[in-house]
């Protein structure tokens, strides 16, 4: 990928930058924050608050502004056990769409800063690609006598009464059950909106009040066919990328276990099967999205135009089944003190609490920053699933060194600890595994040879060397490749087969998908190894990263990922085969014991006695062992296997916890319970693992001026401006070698002609409007696009085409034709959607979309 010119910090001197970072928690109590960020008390306050909460703002405070938080409404399709749900019914979900009103939820709930979004994606690069579904749907904005007629038709033909403005089933007012996020301040005051509109409707509401902790219990851990809520304002954060199928596979299919429906494929919230309780439309769509949704994730297609097909198809029928009806993206600017440098809004993981930012942040000649969080955690810290909200990853984002970054405006990713070599990679699955190659057989629950006539998509090497030489686990021992490799070898056994002592059923459908893709593996060197799979992709560098994400998938939603020290895992592993935890939350509630916790005392200490017991005997696990014999390769003697037990009891007598990581920072402190609650994590002495610099490039907000008058001519050249103003500083200035895509469609959104032009020196670009193009009034869509800073902004014009002026040769007076030019048989357009008549027109809205910036499979809670 070629990467556009852009700023770029300097790289930092000292890796990290700072010595220690103090977390201060809040305990959701926003305006305590806002207040100690106003005093000067902590370097940010890490949470998006709309800046009419801010009473005054430090001298020189910096605003960063970025797609932090993507939001939508959750609809509970399933017929309650309880009583009459009215969203069981497709029509009256769909009808939602028409009283959402996104305009308002931007404008009123988010003060402006935000961009609203009928689908999921909500200013990313795929936004680019799916227009011809969107525009399907251009119809659908605020109409609440659409929506209320739709109800009423759907509702009394299926046996319920509308009596006095009420609506009734079997004599019984229909409540709808709202959960109510009080300590989300957008959340909350949406969901009083969204209320209003809910009770205009007729229908009676009950409000469930809660908070995260709550909200995952008893929305996301319960069976929706027996459960009390039926709407929830859900927010998500990490929710943006470069390629980004992971989004629609994630939330609009059931195999990222976020879904309240159930498929072939897929169970609702990952472990319950509600298929009996489903309308077979349901049923069918669900069933369809998840065979393109595997279809993706099985790279199963051949070129981008199929790969973007799929993700048309997944995001239509995600739109119609209106289980979840997107509401936008926030785009609420966080500040910063002036005297604190080396902040990066990264986009992908949604917040300035990422890995750039732990590197480079730096409090001007203090080694140490104070940072306010709105909570340590609302959940658990495990990888195999916990990390499902976002304050418990914000923090233990600095503790784990990702795979690869990305770029922070646009989520394209960066290999960070290996180099590869592509030794193979083919659309098709005819790449030849060698038999000598390994893989893990969930039929026999260990290491064997792979199946004999074994093929796929791609061969790549990875040379780890970069990590070996330049990190070491928080606990002073070297990494090596038996941690690469156990890692693979753990989420095979809790996803692959449901005997297996740790299979979990939520990790079965988060990396169960993915893990099938891994066809063998193959020991190079005491650093390298091969990696046969079918997760080929257009992109080169994205198939070599999403192949190696594959084959170490752990870690749930933490961009960190699950890295630990194999002997970490192996007592992990011994705590939830034993039955005192489970990895997640659903699994632990349905059989009554913890959700294994990293930082909990408890948990804490059941792995600390399996560390000891292990290492009496310098238990080496029997999948190492048996990789071993098969490769006649060593990859840890037992003496190396007691030395890091050892060092992991060590570790957690010290800090106690277990979060023994490979990231720039050790977590040296947590206490929860404190007054203010705060946690502590000091620089790792063994972290020395640089940056590349195309990882530390600063995104760039673009603003796009475009001259439109009242009414245009046929044939006419209109001008347009793009500036950029980088993040943390608001000078813009006109901005080159940006890519302009321009599209002219109908009201109704169909596709007439699309275009694309490159700014000039100045930030210039022209668009000449079609000499062919009938009078009428149209749309145009316009998108500012630089692939190192790709974030889509919608806003409205208008552009309404008068007949061509023409002239006599006795007159100089230029006359309006009252003739409507006719469009030719043969279409002059750049790209033309065909079967399109151009003609006449009525009302007129058109969008002018500007790109600011642009992979997750799971997202996290907020």
């Amino acid at each position: 990928m070629l990467l556009g010119t852009i700023t770029a910090l300097a790289q930092p001197t000292s890796i990290p930058a700072s010595t220690s970072i103090t977390f201060i928690s809040y305990n959701g109590d926003d305006a305590n924050g806002i207040l100690a960020f106003e005093h000067g008390q902590i370097a940010f306050y890490a949470y998006s608050v709309p800046p009419s909460e801010y009473t005054s703002l430090p001298p020189g405070a910096k605003a960063y502004l970025m797609p932090a938080t993507y939001y939508d409404v959750l609809v509970n399709p399933l017929n309650t056990t309880f009583g009459f749900n009215p969203f069981q019914f497709q029509e009256v979900r769909f009808a939602l769409n028409f009283i959402v009103n996104r305009t308002f939820f931007v404008d009123n709930i988010l003060h402006g800063y935000g961009i609203p979004s009928i689908t999921l994606y909500a200013g990313e690069q795929c936004v680019l690609h799916i227009q011809n579904t969107l525009a399907k749907y251009a119809y659908i904005h605020y109409n609440f006598t659409y929506a209320n007629e739709t109800i009423y038709k759907v509702l009394t033909a299926h046996g319920a009464q509308y009596v006095n403005g009420k609506w009734y089933y079997d004599g019984k007012p229909i409540t709808v059950y709202v959960f109510v996020r009080t300590d989300a301040t957008v959340r909350s005051e949406y969901a009083e909106y969204f209320i209003s509109q809910l009770e205009k409707l007729g229908f009676t509401v009950q409000e469930i009040q809660g908070n995260l902790q709550k909200e995952i219990s008893m929305v996301y851990g319960s069976d929706p066919a027996n459960t009390t809520w039926d709407i929830l304002i859900e927010a998500w954060g990490d929710t943006y990328g470069y390629y980004d199928a992971g989004l629609i596979e994630g939330l609009y299919s059931t195999l990222g276990s976020s879904a309240p429906f159930t498929s072939y494929y897929g169970l609702s919230f990952g472990s319950f099967n509600d298929s009996k309780y489903e309308s077979p439309l349901l049923l069918k769509e669900a069933n369809e999205i998840d065979n393109w949704s595997l279809t993706l994730i099985q790279s199963e297609f051949t070129n981008a135009a199929q790969y973007y097909q799929l993700v048309n198809d997944i995001v239509n029928v995600g739109i119609n089944m209106s289980v979840r009806i997107g509401l936008g993206i926030s785009l609420t600017p966080q500040y910063v003190l002036s005297n604190i440098n080396g902040v990066y809004p990264n986009y992908a993981q949604g917040s300035l609490l990422n890995f750039q930012t732990y590197l480079s942040i730096v409090n001007g000649s203090y080694p140490n920053v104070t940072i306010g969080v709105r909570y340590l955690t609302q959940g658990a810290a495990n990888p195999g699933a916990g990390f499902t909200d976002a304050y418990t990853d914000e923090i233990a984002t600095a503790l784990f060194t990702p795979a690869a970054l990305t770029v922070p405006g646009s989520g394209y990713p960066v290999p960070y600890i290996y180099s590869f070599k592509i030794v193979n990679m083919t659309p098709n699955a005819v790449v030849p595994v060698p038999s000598n190659a390994l893989w893990w057989n969930p039929a026999k629950q260990q290491v064997t040879y792979v199946p004999s006539n074994t093929t796929a998509q791609m061969a790549v090497i990875y040379n780890l060397a970069p990590l070996f030489n330049n990190d070491k686990w928080a606990d002073g021992q070297n990494i090596t490749l038996a941690d690469i490799i156990y890692q693979y070898i753990i989420a095979s056994e809790m996803s692959l087969n449901s005997s297996n002592p740790i299979y979990d059923s939520v990790t079965s459908s988060a990396y169960g998908p993915s893990l099938q893709t891994i066809k063998g593996f193959k020991i190079i060197n005491s650093t390298a190894i091969e990696i046969w799979g079918n997760d080929w992709f257009f992109d080169p560098t994205e198939a070599a990263v999403s192949l190696f994400g594959s084959f170490n998938p752990l870690g749930y939603a933490l961009a960190g990922g699950g890295y630990f020290p194999w002997q970490v895992y192996v007592g992990m592993k011994d705590v939830v085969a034993e039955g005192k935890a489970a990895w997640s939350q659903s699994d632990a509630q349905s059989k009554g014991i913890d959700w294994l916790n990293l930082v909990s005392p408890t948990d804490v200490g059941y792995i600390l006695s399996a560390l000891e017991n292990a290492s009496t005997s310098g238990y080496i696990p029997n999948s190492l062992i048996q990789i071993e014999k098969l490769s006649n390769i060593t990859l840890v003697t037992q003496q190396q296997a007691i030395s890091g037990y050892k060092a992991a009891i060590s570790f957690i007598q010290t800090y106690d916890n277990a979060l023994i990581g490979d990231g720039p920072f050790i977590l040296v402190a947590w206490n929860p319970s404190a007054s203010p609650p705060f946690a502590k994590i000091v620089k790792n002495p063994y972290f020395h693992l640089v940056p590349p610099q195309q990882a530390l490039l600063i995104p760039m907000t673009y603003s796009i001026s475009f001259n439109v008058p009242p009414t245009v001519t046929a044939g006419e050249v209109l001008n347009g401006t793009v500036r950029g103003t980088p993040a943390g500083s608001t000078q813009a200035s006109p901005v080159a070698n940006v890519t302009v895509y321009l599209e002219l469609l109908h009201p109704n959104g169909s596709i007439i002609f699309s275009t694309q032009e490159m700014t000039n020196n100045q930030g210039q670009f022209t668009f000449n409007i079609p000499k062919n193009l009938s009078s009428g009034s149209y749309i145009l869509t316009i998108a500012a696009y630089q692939n190192t800073s790709i974030l889509i902004n919608p806003m409205e014009v208008s552009l309404v085409v008068l007949p061509p002026v023409t002239t006599t040769s006795s007159t100089t007076t230029a006359n309006l034709s009252t003739t409507s030019v006719q469009t030719s048989s043969s279409s002059a357009t750049s790209t033309t959607s065909s079967g399109i008549n151009v003609g006449l027109i009525g009302a007129v809205i058109a969008i002018i979309i500007i790109v600011i910036a642009a992979v997750a499979l799971l997202r996290r809670r907020k």
